[in-house]
């Protein structure tokens, strides 16, 4: 048995008829970002476009205008603190130099401690090399009375030239 590709209405065979349900929706079509349909009001959105392009330069121009006084507070600001910040800086620097007057003395005696602890480092070195070579000289001396001379015989090496604790620049 075939059956018709259209449904018909029972009362009237000849006349096909679809039901409410299964006909094509028409009414379907885009949406503005307002929930209109797409060019439904082609006058009010030409009239919006306006606004917006009004009202967006309306701000632009408002926000540049604020920009603008922005800057000349920082700039007015800025001049007014150029002399509190050159004082900071003067006062700054009087507290280096007074920190490095105090530090000065300090320095220099370190520096006379430092060379008083060289020198009496290098003369008990030179003391205790020369009692080395003198005990290595006994050590190795041949029963036969030959070996190397004894540490009396050995000069010390010569000092090194160290400046005296009054030599070299003044500290400032």
């Amino acid at each position: 048995m075939t059956e018709p590709t259209n449904p018909t209405d029972p009362t009237n065979p000849a006349e096909p008829t679809t039901p409410a349900d299964t006909q094509p929706d028409e009414t379907f079509g885009w949406t503005a970002e307002d929930g209109a349909p797409e060019g439904a009001n082609s006058r009010a959105d030409a009239g919006a476009a306006g606004s917006t392009g009004s009202s967006a330069s309306g701000a632009a121009s408002t926000a540049t205008a604020l920009l603008d006084q922005l800057r000349e507070a920082v700039d007015e600001l800025a001049e007014r603190a150029t002399p509190t910040v050159r004082e900071f800086s003067a006062r700054a620097a009087d507290l280096a130099a007074t920190a490095a007057d105090r530090a000065a003395p300090l320095a220099k005696r370190a520096g006379e401690v430092t060379y008083e602890a060289s020198e009496k480092l290098a003369s008990k070195s030179r003391t205790w090399a020369a009692d080395l070579r003198a005990s290595i000289a006994t050590d190795e001396a041949a029963p036969d009375g030959e070996g190397r001379p004894a540490a009396a015989d050995v000069p010390p090496p010569p000092a090194p030239d160290l400046p005296t604790p009054g030599d070299g620049p003044a500290p400032a």
